[in-house]
């Protein structure tokens, strides 16, 4: 049996693995960019303050005098009949064209007499001291709607001042008729001061989305933004205790870090204006897409921030390949505040990964350990670099087909050098081993940049060795300000030809972050290896025969008046495989041949 100490290749993944999976450390907040992290907080803002007004809706103000009602939040579906034509869609993509047939029945017996042009909603308000707050429904005649809902075992009586009391199975509503509209609420306080006619406020959302929601974070009465944020410290503060086996000095570190995330957090309930979740299916371009976007306070340092975010531009053009199997742009600036958060963080880091270093059994010596910390300290120096430039600017391509396999990453690094460094040094490490491949210094290259290159064994299996052949190639190069890795057949080609579209499109408009991957080409490959599977045999086909290409899961990030919105949208060729996948599996289930 070969002795650890005669294998320190086996330490060097334990090594990488290191650097991208220490603990406490929050890796998306140094490799995404900026508006991703904005919107992550937008997120918790908007499931925080839907806790605060839920427990306010309990124990309605009563005080007089206050000003004009706004809306804190706001909930949308889209008429009937545009639901109605959405779900056929989606139905016929499983070969249901009518699908919406089966659920009309019920529905419009439970709801008889609804607009099925109007949308619905949810609508919550106040003045700053009162609330108020319904379910509306755009329904003409309410004593027929009550009158529908017996025959569900639900009872109405009359509660006085135009209020119906509603009950069923020990819960009770309050509602009232508006104009062409039933009103539905907790409390009968709540029914007071609503809009007149709610479609007015609801279009915004309703016409985009199937389903929407808009919380608008400055409309919170100051008392409970500031109770929001308080909440938040306290939670923080109970937290905050040393962890077993921690040092003094790595609590502290993680205390900072952690009261820092609580300045973000109290920042952007300050500055966060709207905060607005979508989801549609647009069966007119035949895709479906859930968006989430935020918008800042006019004339706030976040407003600044995302202002610089409007023209958006990248040096690396050549990862822009919307048609490849798989691919991910990134281009924005960090802000001062998130630099020096990261700086701060790193700190943290750097311990954290000399200490899972030294941990390491498979490292022969002290010297080895070293110089295994030396490298790692390299490649963070390195992240550190891009990080305090401020630039986020790069991208990677997947190319893939039954027969090859190419991935290309790379971008812009404060100091390249520092990677190139090392590099060499895990390398050191593992030069005395007859098993660690020989790297080919400067092996190639081209524009300014110097690649290196190593070449593994494939694997003895048919499905790597159609994809990558004999060996499986790789290679690393180091530019002025860039560097780039590249896998699979003609690697070093194919990151020639990224290296030379960028320097022919310098400057390229983009937005701040894509990412898109091409379901039907994966499926193909899988399917070559996997002749047997005939539901993964029809999902394929369909793909291939019935979508011309439109056939991708994409997340863009783009900016939008005074805000970014991120879409994740799925195109008609994904949503038919689904709808394929299921029917087949149906079949399957009954015993019947496919």
């Amino acid at each position: 049996m070969t002795s650890v100490t005669r294998e320190p290749h086996r330490a060097l993944p334990r090594i990488a693995g290191n650097l991208f999976a220490v603990p406490n450390l929050n890796l998306r907040s140094i490799t995404v960019n900026y508006q991703m992290n904005r919107l992550i907080g937008s997120l918790a803002l908007l499931l925080a303050f839907c806790g605060v007004t839920y427990g306010q809706a309990q124990t309605p103000a009563t005080v007089d005098g206050a000003g004009e009602m706004k809306p804190m939040a706001l909930l949308t579906i889209s008429g009937y009949d545009e639901l109605k034509e959405d779900i056929n869609f989606l139905g016929s993509l499983a070969g249901q064209p009518q699908l919406a047939a089966q659920f009309e029945p019920f529905i419009m017996g439970f709801v008889q007499g609804l607009n099925k042009t109007q949308p619905l909603g949810v609508v919550l308000q106040t003045d700053g001291m009162n609330f108020a707050g319904a379910i509306c429904l755009p329904i003409a005649d309410f004593a027929t709607f009550l009158k529908n809902l017996k025959a569900f075992g639900i009872d109405s009586s009359d509660a006085g001042e135009g209020i119906t009391q509603i009950s069923a199975n020990g819960q009770t509503l309050f509602g009232k008729q508006g104009n062409g509209w039933a009103f539905l609420s907790m409390m009968p306080q709540m029914l007071e001061n609503l809009p007149a006619d709610p479609a007015k406020i609801f279009s915004n959302l309703s016409e985009e989305y199937d389903l929407g929601v808009r919380a608008n974070i400055q409309n919170i009465p100051e008392a409970y933004r500031q109770m929001l944020i308080q909440n938040v410290k306290a939670g923080m503060d109970a937290g905050m205790r040393p962890m077993q086996d921690e040092s003094d000095e790595q609590f502290e570190t993680r205390k900072a870090m952690a009261t820092a995330q609580v300045e973000q957090i109290e920042r952007m309930i300050k500055e966060i204006d709207e905060v607005t979740v979508g989801l549609s299916v647009d069966n007119k371009q035949q895709r479906t897409f859930l968006d989430i976007a935020y918008t800042a306070v006019a004339g706030s340092k976040l407003s600044q921030q995302l202002a610089e975010m409007a023209d958006t531009k990248t040096n690396f053009a050549g990862f822009f390949q919307p048609n490849a199997a798989g691919m991910l742009m990134l281009a924005s600036k960090m802000q001062e505040s998130d630099i020096a958060q990261m700086q701060q963080m790193f700190g943290a880091f750097r311990k954290q990964v000399e200490t899972a270093i030294d941990k390491q059994s498979d490292l022969p010596s002290d010297e080895a350990k070293e110089t295994a910390k030396s490298a790692a300290n390299d490649f963070m120096d390195a992240m550190l670099a891009t990080l305090t430039a401020g630039t986020m600017d790069g991208g990677a391509v997947l190319n893939l087909t039954p027969e090859s396999l190419s991935f290309v990453a790379g971008g812009f690094i404060g100091d390249p050098a520092k990677v190139e460094s090392g590099l060499k040094k895990l390398a050191e490490l593992g030069k005395d081993d007859p098993k660690m491949p020989a790297i080919k210094w400067n092996a190639a290259s081209h524009d300014g940049v110097n690649f290196h290159t190593l070449s593994v064994p494939t694997p003895d299996e048919e499905e790597p060795r159609q994809l990558f052949g004999e060996t499986v190639e790789m290679a690393v190069g180091i530019g002025k300000q860039s560097v780039y890795f590249s896998l699979g057949r003609d690697c070093i080609a194919t990151a020639k030809k990224i290296i030379e579209e960028s320097a022919a499109n310098p400057g390229k408009a983009v937005a701040p972050m894509e990412m898109s991957l091409s379901i039907g080409q994966i499926l193909k490959t899988v399917a070559t290896f996997e002749p047997d599977d005939e539901t993964l045999q029809m999902v394929s086909a369909a793909l291939e025969n019935e979508t011309s290409g439109r056939d991708h899961v994409r997340i863009v990030a783009q900016p939008i008046d005074n805000g970014v919105r991120s879409r994740f949208e799925i195109e008609e060729g994904v949503m038919r495989a689904i709808g394929v996948a299921a029917k087949a599996q149906q079949m399957q289930a009954a015993g019947a041949p496919r």
